[in-house]
């Protein structure tokens, strides 16, 4: 087949020592290359790319990916990555001040004078600010209230609204 060879008795793939996948030296191997300080407990994609280079049996990704993922360590002590979104993608500049506007919420905050959080709404050319106090509970129709009260009153209604798809700034662009 391609990519096989035997050099001097000792079957080859593409350069690599091939070993029966039902060999017992595979979870010994395994137990090397991830468990010990050399393999840190990498995760399956390191492991792979240490061991694939010298080594080669058929099923290894599988067995590998099998390996790490029911390792008891890091399945205590580490979190699945998850694939990442993308590239993030620059905003167009506005043209004019208050035509397009970032909003997010600050909270987390100790309570003062029966304020628990913060709207925060920035120009994204002027990076002028406002800072509106909100007491829990706070809803949609409450913050879309206050937001026209004081930033649509002064600076009229924006052409873009970018947020965190906050679930509260979700329902916001469904009221009426």
């Amino acid at each position: 087949k391609p990519g096989f060879s035997v050099q001097q008795g000792v079957l080859l793939y593409q350069g690599r020592l091939v070993i029966g996948p039902q060999s017992a030296i595979i979870p010994k191997l395994l137990k090397e290359f991830h468990e010990t300080p050399m393999g840190g407990h990498s995760g399956f994609l390191r492991t792979y790319r240490r061991v694939a280079e010298n080594l080669y049996w058929v099923g290894m990704q599988k067995t590998i990916r099998d390996f790490v993922r029911t390792c008891d360590i890091c399945q205590r002590q580490k979190y699945e990555a998850t694939t990442p979104g993308g590239l993030l993608q620059p905003l167009p500049i506005p043209n004019a001040v208050w035509e397009d506007i970032s909003i997010d919420f600050i909270t987390g905050l100790p309570k003062s004078k029966g304020f628990e959080a913060i709207l925060v709404v920035v120009d994204r050319l002027s990076k002028y600010s406002h800072f509106i106090l909100l007491k829990h509970p706070y809803t949609a129709k409450s913050v879309a209230e206050i937001f026209v009260k004081e930033v649509v009153r002064l600076h009229g209604i924006p052409n873009s609204i970018v947020s965190d798809r906050d679930p509260l700034f979700r329902q916001m662009g469904k009221l009426k």
